[in-house]
């Protein structure tokens, strides 16, 4: 069982809203097409890794210390009819963990699961003793972040193989729901604060005014920042609580619609002073740079060079307007934008897209290629070396040059 101590309904943290007494996502709009939650928790995986350990701790009653050795492992698995991509796999000594995030109920949840482990445990294959194959599967856990009635504590399927025998395939349920912020530190689980919010989903969406738990909301969340502060100077970590408020503000203004007050109580709340202390980390490296600069130019102008060197590092981290102008005024912000403008023209976020296809042959390449052009604006392909596209475009560019040479 992963249930917190004590009955079900007792109080969450500094609040008197009961566990039971929580809404039902199922009869909530659950399949919004936002990856956002997925994304959210790909990114703790990947940027706070060891926010993974007191979560595998919890479920899977081991003891392992966040200082612990371990190996994220690559979460694509390549099969016959695609690619299956899983949320977080990390070896640990001899173990292989596979966490997954869910936020909506899935009857097919435990196929999914098996599906997944079953790529896991063939990529982890090896050969034992008297040429005998060893499969092991992963130690594996759903996570529930949004507020499900009657879930289980395990989702389960019998597997029968040919000669009869029958094995349980039981994958743990972990419910956020279940944890108060006390229960949260008190247990390390940090990697639950971003969902925190989801426990007043109903109440937000439907821009209630009940005083009572707005206070509740509002209580949870400086109690938050109080605990993340706290550690933050304790640890200091203030670079990693400063990107788990940028998460929890993330989901909050997912969740939150935009002309509702908490979001501005919410804003002023997880603007404290984790965030003032990483920009004055920030501040004291643009200094740094700024004084160097301006030994020549006076202390004043490389102070003032210094505030824009800080901000244009708060921009690359990825902090919001708002966020700055808490340190900094709209003036010292415009200037450091218009710099970054002055030497980047047009200046955007930009992505890579993986387009590919099971089974693409030297036959199907130029299909590909001119499907390709169509969507992609820029129309620049950069195929996988000796892929069959990669082959069609190198002949084709040949075929091209060869063509000029005759001409």
């Amino acid at each position: 069982m992963i249930y917190t101590k004590g009955k079900v309904g007792h109080y969450m943290g500094n609040t008197d809203i009961l566990t039971t007494s929580l809404p039902d996502a199922d009869t909530e709009n659950t399949t919004e097409h936002s990856t956002i939650f997925d994304d959210v928790f790909r990114t703790i995986a990947q940027k706070m890794p060891q926010l993974l350990i007191p979560l595998i701790n919890e479920v899977f009653h081991t003891s392992y210390s966040e200082e612990e050795q371990f190996e994220q492992l690559r979460n694509e698995h390549y099969e016959k009819y695609g690619t299956v991509i899983t949320d977080s796999i990390i070896r640990i000594g001899g173990h292989i963990y596979h966490l997954e995030c869910q936020s909506s109920k899935d009857r097919t949840m435990v196929i999914r699961m098996f599906e997944y482990d079953i790529s896991i445990a063939l990529e982890h294959a090896s050969l034992g003793e008297h040429a005998i194959w060893e499969i092991a599967f992963p130690q594996s856990c759903v996570l529930y972040i949004r507020n499900h009635r009657s879930l289980p504590d395990y989702h389960e399927a019998i597997v029968t193989f040919a000669d009869g025998q029958k094995v349980r395939y039981r994958v743990p349920v972990l419910q956020a729901k279940r944890y108060t912020v006390d229960r949260i530190f008190e247990k390390r689980l940090l990697i639950l604060l971003p969902y925190h919010i989801l426990r007043y989903e109903h109440f937000l969406k439907h821009n209630g005014t009940n005083s009572k738990k707005v206070k509740h909301l509002l209580d949870d969340f400086r109690e938050i920042n109080r605990r993340l502060e706290d550690a933050s100077e304790k640890e200091q970590k203030s670079h990693l609580y400063m990107d788990m408020i940028v998460l929890i503000e993330e989901i909050a203004d997912y969740i939150i619609p935009e002309d509702n007050e908490i979001r501005k109580g919410l804003g002023e709340i997880m603007g404290g002073k984790i965030l003032k202390l990483r920009s004055e980390e920030l501040l004291e490296l643009g200094e740094a740079r700024g004084e160097a600069r301006g030994e020549a130019r006076g202390r004043l102008t490389g102070l003032h060079e210094a505030k824009i060197d800080a901000i244009q590092n708060m921009i690359d981290l990825g902090l919001t307007r708002e966020q700055i102008l808490r340190k900094y005024s709209p003036e010292e912000y415009e200037e450091a934008l218009n710099i970054l403008r002055k030497y980047y023209e047009h200046p955007a976020l930009t992505t890579d897209v993986i387009a590919g296809f099971v089974g693409e042959t030297a036959e199907t390449a130029p299909t590909i290629v001119a499907l390709l052009s169509i969507v992609l604006l820029d129309k620049r392909i950069s195929p996988l070396p000796l892929s069959p596209i990669s082959k069609f475009l190198v002949i084709t560019e040949s075929a091209k040059v060869f063509n000029s040479l005759l001409s």
